[in-house]
């Protein structure tokens, strides 16, 4: 029996030696999604946020009040407000940016590789032009969206609407009612959407609405996230 049970823990033995050299090599081989570019009271994977920390697939992205949080990502960036919190995931060659609570502002050449999830639809830029964009969550059920630049797109379950530059919508999860006037229907545990999307347009033809909106110039020589570009609505 004794050789048996040497035998036994040698396998064992191999075994956790393979599996601890392996996790290096799957360290490696998963890729950043997107690098810091610059903090301020913004947090990392629950550490701090600092320039040139790489961000991977599902990394908290979290920032305090007054704090924000400037990401490189791909050939965009992607901006957190104060109180606010996201994650990155990728989908084929695209990059998805959650977005839980807060302020998020994104800017990218190429809109096809950049996509903005929220709680309520997707945001993405349409016709394969530079997008600068924002997206303000103010409830659970209600956000608003902004585009400085560029042509967006707000979707949901086949419901779309498209943003024009200079246009912000405030956009809210309306539940539909039976009968003509019932009581609100709660989405279905079966998977079928019982909600739909109400579009208010809020501001067109200029830029500045809600307060504290973004208008980002990319820039690798501003170092302080929205530098010169910070709008005011009183």
């Amino acid at each position: 029996m004794r050789p048996i049970v040497l035998g036994a823990r040698s396998v064992l033995v191999a075994v956790l030696v393979g599996a601890l050299v392996s996790l290096p090599a799957m360290a490696a081989s998963e890729k950043p999604l997107a690098t810091v570019v610059a903090s301020e009271h913004a947090y990392l994977a629950n550490l701090n946020a600092v320039p040139g920390a790489d961000v991977f697939l599902e990394d908290t992205l979290v920032t305090d009040p007054g704090g924000s949080l400037r990401l490189k990502v791909g050939a965009g960036q992607v901006y957190l407000l104060a109180s606010s919190e996201a994650t990155l995931r990728q989908q084929e060659n695209k990059i998805l940016a959650k977005v839980y609570r807060g302020t998020l502002g994104f800017s990218t050449p190429a809109p096809e590789q950049l996509e903005v999830e929220t709680p309520l639809g997707v945001v993405r830029g349409v016709d394969g032009s530079r997008v600068y964009g924002q997206v303000a969550l103010t409830s659970s059920e209600k956000m608003i969206v902004t585009a400085y630049e560029g042509t967006l797109v707000v979707e949901r379950d086949g419901q779309s609407q498209t943003i024009r530059p200079g246009q912000a919508y405030s956009v809210s999860l309306e539940a539909d009612s039976g009968g003509g006037g019932g009581a609100p229907v709660s989405v279905g545990s079966q998977g079928v959407n019982k909600k739909h999307l109400l579009f208010v347009l809020i501001m067109a033809g200029a830029l500045g609405t809600v307060a504290a909106v973004l208008y980002i110039e990319e820039s690798e020589s501003c170092h302080r996230p929205f530098c010169g570009h910070e709008v005011i609505v009183h």
